[in-house]
């Protein structure tokens, strides 16, 4: 049976007496190169920081086609926050490594930016569209005049 992938590092451990060479030998982390003696032949990573960063990578390629630097990058830039709101975002489920939702254009695919959960969603639900965001920002202009800008 396979190691789930949200196994802690720390629970991944395996009886070496039932192998042959009755001991698991040292090798190189996959995510940082740092050289550990396993727990288990599952056990691809040094820490479970090591193990974060590298499901974070994996998923961040697969669904948007970027790195976790490129990634890293883009939050540095966005001085830690989300660009629309400035928050810091949160965990949208347990299993997230990061705090921050990946905003792309749907037609292109092409990243914009790091957005909170919040405002990614708000983003969604408009449709994207500008005219719906002007609306908004109209609406709220009249509903609460003494709130605005």
């Amino acid at each position: 049976m396979y190691a789930n992938r949200n196994t802690r590092q720390s629970e991944q451990a395996a009886d070496s007496s039932k192998y042959p060479q009755k001991r698991f030998n040292p090798k190189p982390c996959r995510e940082c190169g740092y050289e550990f003696t396993p727990n288990a032949p599952s056990h691809l990573y040094c820490s479970q920081q090591c193990a974060d960063r590298a499901y974070a990578s994996r998923y961040l390629e697969r669904q948007y086609g970027i790195r976790l630097e490129d990634y890293e990058r883009m939050h540095q830039q966005q001085g830690g926050g989300c660009y629309i709101c400035g928050s810091e975002g949160f965990k949208i489920n347990p299993h997230s490594k990061v705090l921050l939702a990946v905003d792309h254009c749907h037609d292109t695919g092409r990243v914009r930016g790091l957005l909170c959960h919040n405002c990614n969603r708000a983003l969604g639900l408009l449709g994207d569209n500008i005219s719906n965001l002007k609306s908004a920002i109209e609406y709220l202009k009249v509903q609460r005049p003494s709130e605005t800008e």
